[in-house]
Formats: C-alpha cells, structure tokens, sequence
C-alpha cells in the first residue's frame, strides 16, 4: 500500500464518517422537522439525503415528503438541531489528525469535499486544531449536484490544479465512493458504523478499504 499511496498529489476527504465522527448527529438533524410535526421519517430518507448539499436537500424533502413546513422553518430546524454539535461536541474519527498531519508534512495536497455547508464545518475543524491543515475546501453548495454525481471531487482536483488520476478520494459513503471512481479518481473506502449496512458495497468499489484511517498513516 506504501508505494500506491506515495504517488498521489492530492488526497481529497469526506468530512462526515471520514474525518469526523458525526452521521449520528445527521440522522437526528434530518430527523427533527419530521418529530416536531409527529410525522414518521419515510423509510429510506435519510440515507438518500445524507450525501446532499442543503439547498438540495430542502427542495428534495420539500417535494417529496408529508412535510407541511416551508424553506426558512426547515433551514432553521436544520440549523439549530446541529449548530451545537458541529461546534461543540463532534469529536474527530480516529487517526484524522494523524493522517491528515502525515500527508502535509509530506507535501501532499490535502482537500476537503463535504456536503455539510461553511458555517457548520469551519468552526468544528477549528475547534478540532485541523483547519489549517487542508489546502482547499469544497461544499456541494458550491456546484450544482450532490455526491451522487462526481462533480465535486472533480471540481476540487480542478482547484487543485490535479487530474483525477493524480488524486485519491477518501470516503465512507457508497454513494461518494462509486461517483468518485466514475471519474477516475483513486478511492479510498473508510469503515464508519452509521453507513455498516453499505460496507460490503463500499469495499467492493474502493482500490483499498480501511477500517481507521490509521491503517493509512501507517502505510505512507
């Protein structure tokens, strides 16, 4: 694995389940507009929401839900249901900052590629003393699709002035990881337990799955 990963430019992260521990905190975010109006979450919602920009998500819950709120209330349940945590609370995933210490003092790009919008992911990195060691930051608020369509990851390796296939991806999503690799992009599958039920499928479409992102740091 030490010779694979040493010829990468870039490394590009997920941020949620990858670098940090906090898709349980989603599922109770994306779970609150459903309880304050006693209406059962539909099956199958909040896996297809989780990898989607909010903007994208609020039209997709807007139509295709029971919900009788409009956009600004569901902004602000959204909002308030994780400010909180992102700021105070969410703790790193195991061996993120070791990693993402290793990869800068190697000269390696590092580049994050969330869902999760500014003023959520700044001050949570800031508080973990991980800001500062990304290169870039891209949030699907800043094109046009989310992490089902590869647009992303190929607009940050754009930034970073990177090919795809100078680039790894790390991600614990199947669905990141499978539009990742449709555009040539290395990937890099990482065990997180709130998406276990997809493991089998990330594994199967990853170049190498970890369990902890130590496995990695370990290998460089």
């Amino acid at each position: 694995m030490k010779k694979t990963l040493a010829r990468f430019k870039a490394f590009i992260f997920d941020l949620d389940g990858t670098v940090i521990d906090s898709m349980p905190v989603w599922d109770k975010v994306y779970a609150a507009p459903f309880e304050k109006y006693g209406i059962d979450v539909p099956d199958g919602y909040i896996m297809r929401v989780n990898h989607m920009g909010l903007d994208e998500c609020m039209r997709y819950t807007l139509s295709s839900t029971p919900l009788p709120c409009g956009e600004d209330e569901l902004k602000s349940i959204w909002h308030k249901a994780s400010a909180d945590e992102y700021a105070l609370n969410i703790p790193l995933k195991k061996g993120a900052g070791e990693l993402l210490t290793a990869l800068k003092e190697k000269g390696v790009k590092i580049a994050l590629a969330t869902a999760s919008p500014y003023e959520l992911f700044v001050p949570c990195l800031k508080r973990l003393d991980v800001y500062s060691l990304f290169d870039l930051f891209v949030s699907t608020d800043d094109v046009s699709r989310g992490k089902d369509d590869p647009e992303i990851y190929i607009e940050t390796a754009k930034k970073l002035g990177f090919s795809p296939a100078e680039c790894a991806v790390v991600e614990d999503s199947h669905i990141g990881i499978a539009s990742a690799k449709t555009a040539g992009f290395f990937t890099i599958g990482v065990f997180d337990k709130a998406s276990e039920k997809y493991a089998g499928f990330v594994k199967e479409n990853s170049d190498i799955y970890v369990q902890s992102l130590t496995e990695l740091t370990q290998s460089l």
